[in-house]
């Protein structure tokens, strides 16, 4: 099952990939599975079993049950860390109909834009969909704790929720940076080109920040690459240093922070186009996602507790 399924997603990432590399993705398989196992150890015992009963509802066009592999070591944690890359999963347009059902691209980001000024960067305006990831996570907040909605419906919001909390801790998908070059946007860093080979632009460099940082060894299980990351992220990042922020359970600020960040920390002037960043930045990157990543897997856990928990 484990291989059946690494196989759809790299499939999947593949395709996405070369149909639409404007939009691409958001924190690659890994970062997704690193932020989720967090998350599942900071929910409380009664929060990630009702998760989990849900989950087990999801339609089944979806697919979201081929996630499940009842067989694994861990089974329901496992399965929650699967969910989360589900929504990339749907990128898939050889699957059509399930492509045109479930998947939503719009929902990955927010319309959100800043330029440099000789006196610093700066806020501007551009282009806003009607739903984006700060809106959607603010909707999903209410659709979970409507007891109207049906399990099945909840299943398809989880997975998604799963996903849009860890993107919206990923700088680039917090705004983008208008340019002469790039007047409507850099469309998150996705223009900004560093070479023909992966990461070939900033998007990709941060969302497989882990990978390019801390690459799996060939001889090491994929779970067990995610769960030694999660580990060193959470002793790092202890979740009692951030008792505040996570109790600030609003998209609107979690997007602002990222946004803060990119425009100070992910540009500075000597990251250069058509070359991969130096070592110094390849540092600095993984020390802020690192405590990104951190923050939003509790961020995370609390969103679900707060839900499902009481």
């Amino acid at each position: 099952m484990k291989k059946i399924i690494f196989s759809s997603l790299f499939l999947s990432l593949a395709f996405s990939i070369a149909i639409n590399p404007a939009r691409v993705i958001s924190w690659n398989a890994t970062g997704h599975r690193v932020i989720t196992a967090i998350a599942w150890d900071n929910m409380t015992p009664k929060t990630q079993k009702a998760v989990i009963n849900i989950l087990k509802h999801a339609p089944e066009d979806s697919d979201i049950l081929d996630l499940y592999d009842k067989e694994s070591e861990q089974p329901e944690k496992f399965f929650f860390m699967n969910a989360s890359y589900w929504p990339d999963i749907v990128r898939d347009r050889d699957e059509e109909e399930r492509y045109e059902k479930y998947h939503r691209g719009n929902w990955h980001y927010v319309g959100s834009y800043w330029k440099q000024t000789e006196n610093g960067p700066v806020k501007t305006e551009g282009f806003v969909d009607d739903e984006h990831i700060v809106e959607r996570i603010a909707h999903f907040r209410k659709t979970l704790a409507d007891p109207k909605v049906s399990d099945s419906d909840k299943a398809v919001q989880i997975a998604w929720i799963l996903h849009l909390i860890g993107d919206i801790h990923m700088p680039l998908h917090n705004t983008s940076r208008v340019t002469e070059e790039t007047p409507d946007g850099d469309r998150g860093g996705n223009s900004f080109r560093l070479g023909d080979d992966w990461p070939w632009n900033l998007h990709a460099y941060w969302d497989g920040i882990i990978d390019v940082a801390s690459p799996k060894p060939d001889e090491m299980d994929e779970f067990d690459y995610y769960l030694k990351h999660a580990d060193m992220i959470a002793d790092k990042n202890p979740e009692s240093r951030y008792k505040t922020l996570i109790e600030l359970q609003n998209s609107t600020e979690w997007n602002e922070e990222g946004k803060l960040i990119t425009m100070n920390s992910v540009y500075p002037e000597y990251l250069n186009q058509n070359e991969q960043p130096p070592a110094k930045y390849k540092k600095i990157a993984f020390e802020i996602a690192q405590k990104r990543m951190a923050i939003s897997g509790y961020r995370m856990a609390e969103f679900l507790n707060q839900i499902f928990g009481k």
